[in-house]
């Protein structure tokens, strides 16, 4: 048996089709997208019809909660929290006619596998699509959010960091971001996972793609106007394989919700932060 997990395409078109051409290829016998398909990229709604279409099992991701409640005409009276939805907007704006069928996919799904062992796809969790596996999560945490009945393997995404780890029974597999991951290799990442002598075996697997094809949708489709400031943040972490939008919010967040500072001139400070900077005073201020 063998398994192929994407999940976090993120609206990345260019970087799916390289990773579906490479399952295309080898030829699994399941695949599963785990959720957040949708959002952060410049095609989302090319993404989300070529994963409908796919005939592959899709779960709902946390990203496919925020494009739904924005294709409600969800409001906010805090200013910076509209910025924070604008690229969800947009992303709903482009894709209202797949809502009832992203409404409807679960957040997990459990089958039995080799041996009646059971396999769990999940984006976040089985609990919630709003948690992630990262490589520093403790492991009295990672057991907590396993829960009950543990599966023989769980395949998940959200935090975009690729993860091999066993915890107890269960072997976790955190299968990367196909569109953005944050672990600094550009390239797409995904899960194949294949069971042979009786065990699971997982290849992490890196597929080349074009990124600067998917800089130069940004421009085309308009998603710095769409989109709103944090756009050129997205871009960063496109280009960066590192998480940005996050560390903004921690570095930035409380001078805008002072009003000390604007959306744009904390943007444009951001974006003349060096890399290394940005890691060590997110760092600091995470660990308060």
């Amino acid at each position: 048996m063998q398994i192929a997990v994407l999940a976090d395409i993120h609206g990345n078109l260019p970087a799916l089709e390289a990773v579906a051409a490479d399952i295309e290829r080898l030829n699994p016998d399941l695949v599963f997208v785990a959720g957040d398909f949708q959002n952060r990229g410049p095609n989302p709604r090319e993404v989300t019809k070529f994963v409908a279409e796919s005939g592959w099992t899709l779960l709902r991701g946390n990203h496919e909660d925020y494009v739904i409640r924005q294709s409600q005409n969800s409001r906010t009276q805090d200013s910076t929290d509209y910025y924070n939805w604008l690229p969800a907007r947009w992303t709903a704006n482009l894709t209202r006619d797949f809502v009832d069928l992203i409404e409807r996919l679960p957040i997990a799904t459990t089958l039995t596998g080799p041996d009646k062992l059971l396999i769990t796809i999940a984006h976040g969790s089985k609990r919630s699509n709003d948690e992630g596996f990262f490589p520093s999560t403790p492991e009295a945490k990672a057991k907590e959010m396993i829960g009950d009945d543990p599966p023989s393997l769980l395949c998940v995404g959200h935090s975009h960091f690729p993860l091999v780890r066993r915890i107890n029974a269960t072997l976790l597999v955190n299968v990367g971001s196909v569109g953005f991951p944050f672990d600094g290799d550009r390239r797409a990442c995904y899960g194949l996972i294949t069971w042979n002598c009786n065990r699971w075996e997982v290849e992490i697997r890196r597929i080349e793609y074009a990124v600067d094809k998917v800089v130069e949708e940004f421009e085309r489709v308009r998603f710095y106007q769409g989109a709103g400031p944090l756009s050129y943040l997205i871009r960063r972490e496109l280009e960066s394989a590192r998480p940005h939008l996050t560390p903004f919010q921690y570095l930035f967040g409380p001078q805008l919700r002072a009003g000390k500072l604007s959306i744009l001139d904390a943007v444009e400070a951001y974006m003349e932060m060096p890399q290394k900077d940005i890691e060590e005073q997110f760092m600091r201020l995470f660990r308060k």
